[in-house]
């Protein structure tokens, strides 16, 4: 006839699988867990990409929209321009912008990870003139006037 397990060793192995589990979820949520981090994109400028001073519009019913544009391979924007400062951060890809200053055609390059403060009252085209995907993140601040 075979003896029964002892009460005590059961709990001592109970007690040690408890114990692993624990030590072997905490390490993995630690492992998951992050810390907050900041990544700096656009510091304090007060300039456009062209290079002149920018105003918030004065107004009593300011608006914030934001958006993220998607522009397929070989796609233009269309010659348009900005008349409140628009800030625009690339999410990926690679867009060519020309803008057209005093009737001179300047072209710009942005690519992924490049944050920028759009010009002004200049008007401007921006082309995909690769085989991938552009995605820029677009955030307009201005008023409804």
């Amino acid at each position: 006839m075979t003896k029964p397990s002892s009460n005590k060793t059961t709990n001592r192995l109970f007690l040690a699988f408890a114990l692993s589990a624990v030590l072997l979820s905490a390490g993995c949520a630690n492992n998951e867990k992050g810390e907050i981090s900041s990544q700096l994109l656009l510091d304090k400028t007060n300039v456009t990409v062209l290079g002149k001073n920018f105003n918030y519009p004065v107004t009593n019913n300011p608006e914030v929209t934001s958006s993220v544009i998607t522009l397929p391979p070989g796609v233009e924007t269309g010659l348009h321009l900005h008349e409140a400062p628009m800030y625009a951060y690339i999410l990926e890809g690679t867009v060519d912008v020309t803008y057209s200053v005093n009737g001179v055609d300047e072209t710009k390059t942005y690519k992924k990870g490049e944050a920028i403060m759009e010009g002004l009252d200049t008007p401007h085209n921006g082309v995909n003139n690769t085989n991938s995907v552009v995605r820029i993140l677009v955030v307009n601040i201005g008023s409804p006037d």
